[in-house]
């Protein structure tokens, strides 16, 4: 189609030439701008000349000139539509993929909705089986084990272990008159970088003479405490406070463990060091 526009385009432009060319020619002028009535009204131009002209122009315009601006007309009213189309495509793809979007956001909601309704529903079926189970065993073997003084003894017992976990004993702090023991730890903690809340502080004994009685203090949360005793190690190379170490607060059942683990491990390096230099 374009190729046949411009051949119809060319044929026109060459018609009104071989016109132009033939009225110039007989009116003596040299442009199409001096082509005027009066070079019109020369005694050169007959009558039958200007039919002729006439004649030309008329057909020039009927096959060439007006069916090209019907053409053109014609085109622009498609691109209009065409234009006109396109935002109505548009405007329905974005209405589209909204609604996708919300599809989508609906069936991931109900997903969820299910997938959280079966796990309550199993973690729940699961829990009274074994609630179920354990009742059963321990009715059949253990039917004094919840007499109430065993129950409040054992809840101490579970609220004096969880309370213990949030302490921090400090072993090697030189003791003094008067001593200010929040200060004191505040002094250590900040030594490895650490700054809780600290609170309880006390020395931990019976004050003897021959030696130094351990500081106890309670920090917020058993997080805390492993945080500050992780980092304890760092004291070994601060000055003053190589001989300051940080332990949890065990019971006299886990610090007689520790002691025990602690003496199997220095045996252990004494025997490694008796076989490396050959000694029995």
């Amino acid at each position: 189609m374009p190729a046949l526009v411009d051949r119809s385009v060319m044929s026109t432009i060459k018609s009104r030439d071989t016109i132009m060319g033939e009225i110039m020619m007989k009116t003596g002028v040299s442009n199409m701008g001096e082509i005027s009535d009066t070079a019109l009204s020369s005694s050169k131009i007959t009558k039958g000349l200007l039919i002729c002209w006439l004649t030309d122009v008329c057909r020039l315009l009927n096959e060439g000139a007006i069916p090209l601006m019907e053409d053109a007309a014609s085109n622009l009213t498609r691109l209009s539509e065409l234009e006109e189309q396109n935002e109505k495509n548009q405007k329905t793809i974005i209405q589209l993929q909204s609604e996708v979007i919300s599809k989508r956001d609906e069936e991931i909601k109900e997903m969820k909705e299910s997938l959280q309704s079966a796990v309550q529903s199993a973690v729940q079926s699961t829990v009274e089986t074994g609630m179920k189970s354990y009742a059963s065993v321990v009715t059949k073997s253990c039917k004094n084990a919840f007499a109430p003084k065993r129950i409040c003894s054992a809840l101490q017992t579970v609220a004096e272990n969880t309370e213990r976990k949030k302490n921090v004993i400090i072993y090697g702090v030189e003791e003094k008159e008067s001593e200010a023991l929040s200060t004191v730890v505040e002094d250590i903690l900040e030594e490895i970088d650490e700054k809780p809340v600290v609170r309880d502080c006390c020395r931990v004994g019976l004050k003897k003479a021959d030696s130094i009685r351990p500081i106890k203090f309670t920090l917020r949360s058993q997080d805390l405490v492993y945080q500050v005793l992780r980092k304890a190690k760092g004291l070994r190379v601060k000055d003053g406070y190589q001989k300051v170490y940080l332990s949890p607060d065990r019971t006299v059942e886990e610090r007689a463990a520790h002691r025990m683990k602690l003496l199997e491990k220095k045996q252990a390096a004494a025997d490694k060091g008796s076989k490396d230099t050959g000694t029995v």
